[in-house]
């Protein structure tokens, strides 16, 4: 099954009106600000929206209201990026520094990625209902909607570049449009202004595109000669990454000014080589352990237990909590079996993108075993899953059927 071959209605999805996504648009905008604007005035909770990481976040932007982007935050704290700081400090300017102010970034981002799903599955599966029901379940997440209105984190901001970067990603293996691929890169330069672990989704995407042309030329589809393959290759992938760079300079630049490494990301790095968070939690502006350390206390089995830990984690227990009613965990895992068994390759890759950002993220699960990190780059992937788990049950009869039975045509 291709997403794109699904019954188009070109017709109805121009002239229809789209009163539903209003709708959700409008109630989750309105519930948020209120719930924010309470939480802004009252003092325990007005702490805590700039609390803990966010602190970080709020002097960064600070210094970019006052017109500082020399970006000296670098030298102590490498692991922060650039990109919501420079959103907050607009907030800043605006409200003068209103946490009211600070809070509505994360509001609006969302409101955007809400948005977006609902116009990207459309564009993916040609389902209007499909594409209602995969904004709803991000604007009625519990976990971002908890996020956007209690802290100033960069969850939002990351689910929305990834949900771009995943969509592009689709298009350029369905359309093998070197344009698909630049707008990736892009994206996925963006995301990494927003968070480290954006490095690893970049090589994941990059890399999994890469894998997937050559498997489309070694199946001989179209098949150029071997010669303009490979200068064709080699040069969209360079123009790719050309553009990440581009993109990510805010990011490499101070780093390489500052530390001589233009992926320097300070203590983070720790969590990958220790067991438990006091361990890797030491310092700020450098990583105090090494792979070498792990292999010097560790043998086979932990690293296989390591990792079975990190992907009942990471895969099962975390989402199921975060979602309370995990829905769009059982439908996402739906989409992968019609990945695998129904519709065409562009969806197995997808998989593997998805597989291969997330190992970091399963690995270091035991020694940073917060949920908020690995949950925000799973959720874009479970909404696009869900999203064709849901459009093959809308292609069923019997389905069909039902939903004409009681609600017409």
């Amino acid at each position: 099954m291709r997403a794109d071959d699904v019954p188009r209605s070109r017709g109805k999805l121009r002239i229809k009106p789209h009163r539903a996504i209003v709708t959700i648009l409008l109630v989750h905008l309105v519930i948020c600000l209120v719930v924010l604007a309470k939480n802004a005035q009252q003092p325990r909770t007005s702490d805590r929206l700039v609390s803990s990481d966010s602190v970080h976040y709020v002097d960064i932007a600070r210094d970019f209201a006052s017109g500082n982007f020399s970006m000296a935050y670098v030298k102590e704290r490498p692991h922060r990026q650039p990109l919501y700081p420079a959103l907050l400090a607009v907030a800043m300017k605006l409200g003068n520094g209103s946490r009211f102010y600070l809070g509505t970034v994360n509001i609006i981002v969302d409101s955007v990625a809400i948005l977006s799903v609902y116009l990207l599955t459309i564009a993916l599966f040609r389902q209007r209902f499909v594409a209602i029901l995969c904004a709803l379940a991000l604007a009625a997440n519990p976990f971002i909607d908890r996020e956007i209105t209690t802290r100033l984190l960069t969850e939002p901001l990351h689910v929305l570049m990834t949900i771009y970067a995943i969509f592009t990603f689709i298009r350029y293996l369905q359309r093998k449009d070197w344009r698909w691929l630049c707008g990736c890169a892009a994206f996925l330069g963006l995301d990494y202004l927003a968070r480290p672990n954006g490095l690893i989704i970049a090589a994941a995407a990059i890399g999994t595109m890469a894998l997937a042309d050559l498997v489309t030329y070694v199946r001989g589809r179209g098949r150029p000669p071997f010669v303009g393959f490979i200068v064709n290759f080699a040069g969209h992938y360079l123009l790719a990454g050309a553009i990440f760079i581009g993109v990510a300079a805010p990011s490499w630049i101070p780093r390489l000014i500052y530390f001589g490494d233009p992926i320097h990301h300070g203590y983070i790095e720790n969590y990958m080589w220790v067991d438990t968070y006091t361990e890797g939690h030491v310092g700020e502006s450098y990583a105090t352990y090494s792979w070498h350390d792990y292999l010097a206390h560790h043998h086979v089995r932990s690293v296989i237990s390591r990792l079975v830990h990190g992907l009942r984690e990471v895969y099962f227990r975390i989402p199921i909590w975060m979602e309370r009613v995990p829905l769009l965990f059982l439908f996402s895992t739906g989409g992968v079996w019609i990945a695998f068994r129904i519709a065409t390759s562009e969806y197995r890759f997808l998989c593997l993108f998805l597989f291969l950002q997330m190992m970091p993220l399963v690995w270091t699960n035991l020694s940073n075993p917060t949920a908020r990190v690995p949950y925000g780059s799973l959720l874009p992937f479970e909404l696009f899953s869900a999203g064709l788990f849901l459009a093959w049950l809308g292609e069923q009869q019997r389905v069909r059927s039902w939903f004409a039975e009681r609600f017409g045509r």
